[in-house]
């Protein structure tokens, strides 16, 4: 194993005299793709902050190589001050390459982003996640980053994380992309920090198995305490002075015993909270058109977002909405709820139809106020399910302790907030549920209490989210705005239309691509007075496929030369000669590709003529 470029020792870190992380150890080591985990709270930010430097430990010591440039992904990014996109995102860099900048401004496709304007959640998430690549750095840590951003957007981060070869550590609750991304993981929970080594994916078996073996060493350990604690009263006062050193290691064994046991924390077991009955239809879309008035701050006021889209919706269906960001969803869920007039066309609304709605943004949560206030802003119980509760027996049930219950919601986490609005959410009566990227920040426990409540709600369910496991788990129809501003009824959940389609039809076109395909369009029409390929066409036609093959092979060669970790240390002028020439195949073969389409486009057209 190589040098580590960070090692921990006995770390403690403490917030709000509230004991996070307790006398940690650990040590990351280059090339590492550290997945950490643990319940909202429970302090993983906290710890990425404390590793870049910008917050202190209590304890312990952190020693890091020497010139480590670490670069930090924060959970909430802030709007940038700078309004130059490419002089914002290149700002730290100390030689920027303007050409390397522009490919990952295009392939994140936020070359049109106006920064003296209102941006979405996504696009500053991007932003951000472009200037924390383009650093770098030989570590790069990221606080939940595929929060907001959308599915193809997702796809190529997970190939970017694992071609730049860079020391990471990463917090996501999105489980799709750990099992790609990990090959070790970190688990903080109750102070503890336990690791594993390999891929995330059994991560919740392997979790299962370790809190069974320490309830069975803290049942022991309890057991050895009951004996020496009888001990010590019975038979301590003949022989005091012989005996302290088994007083001094019962106080140990006791120390142990709080140190190792576990705390079984009570599983949410509530559910949504429905209505009476609606009919069997729940909302129609009727040639629905929208398109943003000129008085709208939107950039696009000229573009049709949703042009004659035609959808029923029945009671009991299960509906998600996938598609770019940018691409019309919120839209389509804000004209369903009234919040937006057509354009042209109607929306029927069924009878008896209570929505309620969970905001993306959080928008509805006063930080100002508190979580007990937030429920009920005067008086101390809630109304839930036909009994009255206390606030914070309700609150209790979402893991906020009394102390949390009255802080201000301005305090909480991310994944807090998302809690607190949840809790907000169950109190509330309702026969339709929209859900906007409900996912957010959650931490697993919480994602899983929501996802077995919308399986077992006896209501209608439409979500817009990213999170590819969390939509299999739910729904099983889909509405898909694609990249050609079509929008698809599909009938499956989420793997059935990726087994199908990929994020191939999710993209949003660039100029380029849309020149490409208008060009292949311009030479195609001109087959039409051909009778045959030119000689030289014919012949590239022939050889490209022999072209391609030898570039694939030299591709896969240099790409097996990486494969080994030592080859940084041992060797850095091959190293960065081997990345170069795998930049320099993959345009080549991308190239050769493309001519080859081309070619057989034409081709064909040709066949077909005669």
């Amino acid at each position: 194993m190589s040098i580590p470029l960070i090692t921990v020792q006995d770390l403690v870190i403490s917030q709000s005299n509230k004991l996070l992380i307790n006398k940690v150890d650990f040590a990351i080591h280059k090339f590492d793709r550290i997945i950490l985990v643990g319940e909202n709270g429970s302090g993983k930010s906290t710890l990425l902050k404390t590793i870049k430097g910008t917050h202190e430990n209590d304890k312990g010591n952190i020693w890091k190589s020497p010139n480590l440039k670490i670069e930090y992904l924060d959970q909430n990014p802030r709007i940038p001050i700078i309004h130059n996109l490419t002089e914002f995102i290149s700002q730290d860099i100390e030689h920027p390459n303007i050409s390397k900048i522009g490919e990952i401004i295009e392939e994140l496709n936020i070359q049109n982003i106006d920064l003296s304007k209102t941006i979405s959640g996504g696009e500053l998430r991007k932003i951000f996640i472009a200037k924390a690549i383009l650093q770098e750095p030989d570590i790069i840590l990221l606080d939940e980053p595929t929060n907001h951003i959308d599915l193809p957007t997702i796809g190529w981060l997970e190939q970017k994380l694992i071609n730049i070869r860079t020391t990471m550590i990463v917090i996501s609750h999105d489980q799709e992309f750990l099992k790609k991304i990990g090959t070790k993981t970190f688990w903080l929970s109750q102070g503890k920090l336990r690791k594993r080594d390999g891929k995330y994916e059994g991560f919740f078996e392997w979790s299962e198995e370790l809190i069974e073996i320490e309830k069975n060493q803290v049942h022991k350990l309890k057991q050895k305490i009951k004996t020496e604690t009888k001990w010590s009263i019975e038979g301590i006062s003949a022989r005091r002075k012989r005996n302290m050193g088994r007083i001094r290691e019962l106080d140990k064994l006791n120390e142990d015993y709080s140190n190792l046991k576990v705390d079984n924390k009570n599983s949410i077991d509530i559910s949504l909270n429905k209505t009476s009955e609606t009919g069997s239809n729940i909302i129609e879309a009727l040639n629905l058109s929208f398109k943003f008035n000129k008085n709208g701050d939107k950039k696009d006021i000229n573009k049709e977002i949703i042009k004659d889209f035609n959808y029923k919706i029945k009671r009991l269906d299960r509906i998600g909405v996938i598609g770019a960001n940018g691409s019309g969803k919120t839209t389509l869920i804000k004209l369903f709820q009234g919040i937006f007039q057509p354009t042209s066309g109607a929306i029927k609304i069924g009878e008896r139809l209570n929505i309620k709605y969970f905001d993306q943004n959080k928008e509805t949560l006063n930080l100002d106020s508190t979580p007990w206030k937030t429920l009920t802003p005067s008086g101390d119980h809630v109304e839930f399910q036909g009994h009255k509760l206390h606030v914070l027996s309700y609150l209790k049930k979402f893991l906020f302790d009394e102390k949390k219950s009255m802080q201000s919601n301005s305090t909480l986490s991310g994944g807090e907030k998302v809690r607190l609005l949840l809790s907000k959410l169950f109190l509330n009566e309702h026969n339709f549920l929209i859900l906007d990227e409900p996912t957010n920040d959650l931490d697993f426990e919480t994602l899983n209490l929501l996802k077995d409540n919308i399986k077992n709600y006896n209501g209608t369910v439409l979500i817009v989210s990213h999170d590819r496991y969390f939509l299999d788990a739910t729904i099983n129809k889909l509405i898909v705005f694609e990249n050609d501003n079509k929008i698809l009824n599909h009938s499956g959940n989420f793997s059935d239309y990726y087994v199908k389609y990929g994020f191939s039809k999710l993209k949003f076109l660039k100029l380029k691509d849309q020149n490409k395909i208008l060009k292949k369009s311009n030479q195609i029409n001109q087959t039409k007075n051909k009778i045959k390929l030119s000689f030289k066409e014919d012949f590239n036609l022939k050889l490209l496929p022999k072209k391609i093959e030898k570039l694939e092979l030299q591709l896969a060669k240099s790409e097996n030369i990486l494969n080994n970790n030592n080859l940084y240390d041992e060797d850095r002028n091959k190293f960065d000669l081997i990345i170069n020439q795998i930049s320099l195949l993959k345009e080549q073969l991308s190239e050769a590709e493309d001519d080859w389409l081309n070619l057989q486009l034409l081709q064909d057209e040709v066949n077909n003529i005669k």
